[in-house]
């Protein structure tokens, strides 16, 4: 080849992981010239990736997710060379890897270059995690609506759709990332601090990854998270909180709704503002609308108020309210004994502005808008001095 390959790393998911493959991708052989392509696909914690770069890499990065076959289209357009190679994932490639990879294609038979599994040479190529193909071929790909983790499947077959030919490549090995343990993981014996309650209506979505990723990589004390899977079928917000705040058993604990991401550093002081008598505190919502009073979506007590400000044992949320007004509802009962929730400004998360509420499943929206139109009438039964907004 005239032209160096260009390995085109795609981050979406585990940043602990991720960082294992930028490190397999500087360990590769010097024999094999190539150029490097990372791309942020508007992944949680990639700055903590930025030491990891491999040197004169190039980097893109996404402000939304694209998926790895529109980011490759995007990379391949700023190569230099006529071969890419997709890693999937935080996938890492042994460290002569790429040389029989681009090797292949000097057959013209062949489209694309699959990496063979770790001891296993024949393996199937739809279960690789690197494949090499032509950059023409990479632009003119159209398998992109595959699940994240498929893609490089969803490739081969599109390939082997159109009779091209897909072969694995013995010599040239990728791994799926190695398994990693959280740097917070408590030692054994060790009790955790915080319990993170995030309700769902799909545990498996990719919403729901995101959060899960954030909280994992940005909580430094050990922790435990209770997700709960509430969708069949729906059982709103209060059933769900309820539910898994029964489930604490640590000194703190923190609900947070399934399309919030904390932000670096987001714990300690929320941890502060509660030792230092606050019954309730909230973070900062970067980048979009937030409320002052109170921003329910991501919120801290300790066993105190847990104790103290529960509606009925082992209700802390008034069940009266399934979908809407429980924090409301709260708030209403804090401000009564002059302790309402405290801003602390230092403690920062991003909020996807109630992706849930706003479902485009139609049966789902028609169930929510009804029980909120319930809920509205219990709130001001319970409160009639309070006034409540005429779009809630």
């Amino acid at each position: 080849m005239t032209t160096p390959p260009t390995v085109v790393v795609h981050f979406a998911g585990d940043p602990a992981e991720a960082a294992g493959c930028l490190r397999s991708v500087s360990a590769l052989s010097p024999a094999a010239e190539h150029e490097v392509i990372v791309i942020d696909d508007a992944m949680v914690g990639f700055d903590n990736l930025l030491d990891e770069l491999p040197q004169d890499s190039r980097l893109i990065r996404n402000e939304s997710r694209e998926g790895l076959v529109n980011c490759a289209r995007r990379a391949v357009a700023r190569a230099k060379g006529k071969i890419a190679v997709l890693l999937s994932g935080t996938a890492e490639l042994d460290p002569s890897a790429l040389g029989p990879l681009v090797a292949a294609l000097d057959d013209p038979e062949i489209a694309a270059a699959a990496a063979s599994l770790p001891l296993q040479p024949d393996s199937h190529p739809v279960c690789t995690h690197a494949l090499a193909l032509r950059r023409a071929d990479v632009l003119s790909l159209r398998a992109t609506g595959a699940m994240p983790g498929t893609e490089l499947a969803a490739i081969c077959m599109e390939l082997a759709s159109k009779g091209r030919t897909v072969r694995t490549v013995a010599d040239g090995v990728a791994r799926p990332a190695r398994p990693r343990e959280s740097a917070a993981r408590a030692a054994l014996g060790e009790s955790a601090e915080v319990t993170i309650v995030i309700p769902t209506l799909d545990a498996a979505s990719e919403r729901v990854r995101e959060c899960v990723t954030s909280v994992q990589t940005r909580t430094e004390v050990p922790h435990q998270i209770v997700l709960i899977d509430n969708g069949a079928p729906p059982q709103g917000f209060t059933a769900p909180v309820n539910a898994g705040l029964r489930a604490v058993e640590t000194p703190y604990a923190v609900v947070m709704n399934d399309d919030v991401e904390p932000q670096p550093e987001w714990w300690p002081p929320l941890r502060e503002a509660l030792d230092a008598g606050a019954t309730v505190a909230f973070p900062l919502t970067e980048g979009t609308w937030f409320r002052t009073d109170f921003s329910a979506w991501c919120f801290a007590l300790d066993r105190s108020t847990l104790d103290g400000m529960a509606h009925a044992p082992g209700e802390f949320f008034d069940p009266a309210f399934r979908v809407w007004y429980q924090d409301t509802d709260l708030l209403t009962r804090l401000r009564a004994i002059e302790r309402p929730p405290r801003l602390v400004r230092n403690s920062r998360v991003r909020h996807g502005l109630s992706k849930t509420v706003e479902s485009d499943d139609t049966g789902l929206r028609a169930w929510i808008d009804s029980t909120i139109k319930q809920d509205r009438a219990a709130f001001e039964a319970k409160h009639p001095s309070v006034r409540v907004h005429t779009d809630a």
